[in-house]
C-alpha cells in the first residue's frame, strides 16, 4: 500500500492534550508547539465544521468563518480564547505574510480576511500585514508567515493543498516541481526568506476539489465545510490527503489513486525534516458538524 493512501481515523490519536509552550518572535515552530499526549509531544492538527458556513450558491458566512477560526486557534494553542491564542502565534512588531490559495481552487477571501482581522485585532498594525502569495520580494520582509492554502487535488504535483502553497517562493520554475518532481516542493521551505517562518497552517477545507483540474470539474467540488490548522505542515498536509484520499474511495467505491502520486507528504518528513507524517505523532482534534467526516473508520 502506497504511504499516501486512505487512513482512517483510527490511525490518529484524538485526545492529545496541548501544551502551553509560547512561541519566539520570528522563531521557527517545533513539530508539536502547543502539544504534549501521553507525556510524549504530538503534532496537533485540529478540524473544525460547521453545516451552515456555506450557501446553496457556495458563498461562506462571515460570521461562521469567524467563529469556525475562533475555535481551530483556541484548539491548536490551547488558550480559553482565540484572541490570546492568537497573541502566542503572533505580536506587534512581526511582518505577518498571508499565503492564501490564488490559483484553480482558490482560499474563500471570507478565510483570508477573517484571518486578517484577527491578526490586526493581536495588535499588528494593518501596513505590516502583508498578501505575499508569489511576491518572493514582499516574503524576505516577513518575519511570520501564516500559510491558508485551499484543500485540493493537483493535476501536476498530485496534492496541491500544503507543500505547494509556498511553490511560487521557490529559486526553480514551478514546473520543476511537477510530476515525479513534486517531492522536492518541501526543499522552498528551507529557502532563507521562508526558513521558520511558518506559525500556522490553516486549511481552507469548506469546498475542497478532489480530481485534477486546471479547470474545477463541479462535480468533484463538494461541501466538507471545514477549517484544518496546526503548526506542524506535514501533520497538516497528512491529513489533508486522508480526507481527499477517502473521498476519492466513496466517489469511485473503490481506492482511487492520485495521478501522479504525492510524493511531497513523505519526502517532507523523511528528506526535508519539516515535521511529521507518522499517524501515531499525530493528534487529531475534531469539533463541529461531524456529518461524512471521512476521517472516521
Amino acid at each position: 500500500m502506497s504511504d499516501y493512501r486512505y487512513l482512517t481515523r483510527r490511525d490518529f490519536v484524538r485526545d492529545g492534550a496541548l501544551g502551553a509552550l509560547a512561541l519566539g518572535v520570528g522563531a521557527p515552530v517545533p513539530r508539536g508547539a502547543f502539544a504534549e499526549a501521553a507525556g510524549e509531544a504530538k503534532s496537533v492538527v485540529t478540524l473544525v465544521r460547521d453545516e451552515k458556513v456555506l450557501d446553496e450558491a457556495h458563498k461562506a458566512d462571515p460570521a461562521v468563518v469567524k467563529k469556525m477560526l475562533d475555535e481551530v486557534i483556541k484548539s491548536v494553542t490551547g488558550e480559553s480564547s482565540a484572541a490570546v491564542g492568537w497573541k502566542k502565534l503572533v505580536k506587534p512588531d512581526d511582518v505577518v505574510g498571508l499565503v492564501p490559495t490564488k490559483a484553480v481552487n482558490p482560499t474563500h477571501e471570507e478565510v483570508t480576511k477573517a484571518v486578517e482581522a484577527a491578526v490586526a485585532e493581536a495588535g499588528v498594525a494593518a501596513d505590516r500585514i502583508l498578501s505575499v502569495q508569489g511576491k518572493k520580494d514582499l516574503v524576505a520582509k516577513c518575519t511570520v508567515l501564516i500559510s491558508l492554502p485551499a484543500l485540493k487535488t493537483h493535476w501536476l504535483t498530485g496534492l496541491g493543498t500544503v507543500m505547494k502553497n509556498y511553490i511560487t517562493f521557490g529559486d526553480k520554475k514551478a514546473s520543476e516541481f511537477h510530476q515525479d518532481k513534486n517531492g522536492e516542493m518541501g526543499s522552498i521551505w528551507l529557502l532563507p526568506a521562508v526558513k521558520g517562518k511558518t506559525r500556522i497552517v490553516i486549511v481552507d477545507a469548506l469546498q475542497p476539489l478532489f480530481e485534477r483540474g486546471p479547470k474545477p470539474d463541479p462535480k468533484y467540488l463538494w461541501h466538507y465545510n471545514g477549517l484544518m490548522a496546526g503548526t506542524d505542515p506535514v501533520a497538516v498536509e497528512t491529513m489533508a490527503l486522508a480526507i481527499l484520499m477517502a473521498k476519492r474511495k466513496a466517489f469511485k467505491g473503490e481506492p482511487w489513486e492520485l495521478t501522479p502520486p504525492p510524493l511531497c507528504v513523505a519526502a517532507a518528513d523523511k528528506e526535508y525534516h519539516l515535521g511529521t507524517n507518522d499517524p501515531s505523532k499525530i493528534a487529531l482534534k475534531v469539533s463541529g458538524w461531524e456529518k461524512d467526516l471521512l476521517v472516521s473508520a
